[in-house]
C-alpha cells in the first residue's frame, strides 16, 4: 500500500492509475477468453442409422464423401452402418452456454446409381444456437440451407487428453433437405424426420 505522502507525489498517482487500469484490462481479457472457446481443429464423427442405411442401399443412393472428408463401414446393433469424418476448420462457441458455431471441410455427394443423378451438400456448419447442421448447397447457387436437426438431450462433455468430445447429438433430416434430394435425386422416398445418425464433436480449442 503506498504511504500518504508518496500518494501526494504526481508521479506516484501516475503510476497507481496505471497500474490499476493494467490490472482491469487483465482481468477484462482474461474473462474474455475464458467465455470464448476458439475451435483450432479436430473432426465430428458422424455414425448413419442401419436401418436409413439399408433402405438407402436397396434404393441404390450413395451419399459418398467430398474430399478432405472420408468414410468408413461399421455396425450398429450388429447392423451395417456408415462412420463419416468431416474435419472441423474453425469456430467459436460460448463456455457456459456451447452457443456458436463449427466450421467443417467437405462435404457428401449424394448419387442415384438408378438414374445417375447428383446432389451435393459441403462446408457443414454446427449452429449450437438452433442446434442444426447447415450445408452450402451448389445446386441452389451456393445457398446456405439447414439440412440436419439436431438433439442435443443426451448431449455430454468429456476432456480427452487430446480432443473434447461433445455428443451424443442425434441428427434427424429437416424439411429442406428431404424436398431437395428428392427432386434432385430423381426420387420421392425422403421425409422430413429421418434418422440420418448420430454425431459425436471432437474439438481441439486453441490455447
Amino acid at each position: 500500500m503506498p504511504s500518504a505522502t508518496a500518494l501526494r507525489r504526481p508521479g506516484a498517482l501516475v503510476a497507481v492509475a496505471i497500474f490499476a487500469i493494467a490490472v482491469a484490462f487483465f482481468a477484462a481479457t482474461t474473462t474474455a477468453r475464458a467465455d470464448t472457446l476458439t475451435l483450432a481443429g479436430g473432426y465430428t464423427q458422424l455414425t448413419t442409422n442401419p436401418d436409413t442405411t439399408k433402405v438407402l442401399l436397396q434404393k441404390k443412393v450413395l451419399p459418398l464423401p467430398v474430399y478432405p472428408s472420408w468414410v468408413i463401414p461399421t455396425t450398429v446393433d450388429c447392423k451395417l452402418a456408415l462412420r463419416y469424418r468431416f474435419y472441423i476448420t474453425g469456430g467459436q462457441l460460448d463456455g457456459a452456454t456451447l452457443g456458436g458455431e463449427i466450421y467443417h471441410s467437405g462435404g457428401l455427394k449424394w448419387v442415384n446409381l438408378t438414374n445417375g443423378k447428383k446432389f451435393v451438400v459441403k462446408n457443414f456448419t454446427i449452429d449450437t444456437v438452433n442446434w442444426q447442421l447447415t450445408a452450402e448447397i451448389p445446386a441452389l447457387g451456393g445457398a446456405r440451407a439447414p439440412i440436419l436437426d439436431l438433439d442435443k438431450s443426451m448431449l455430454k462433455v468429456s476432456q480427452g487428453r487430446i480432443y473434447t468430445k461433445v455428443g451424443p447429438v442425434p441428427a434427424t433430416l429437416t424439411a429442406t433437405a428431404a424436398g431437395a434430394l428428392n427432386k434432385y435425386l430423381g426420387v420421392s422416398f425422403f421425409a422430413e424426420g429421418i434418422p440420418i445418425g448420430t454425431a459425436n464433436v471432437f474439438a481441439r480449442f486453441a490455447t
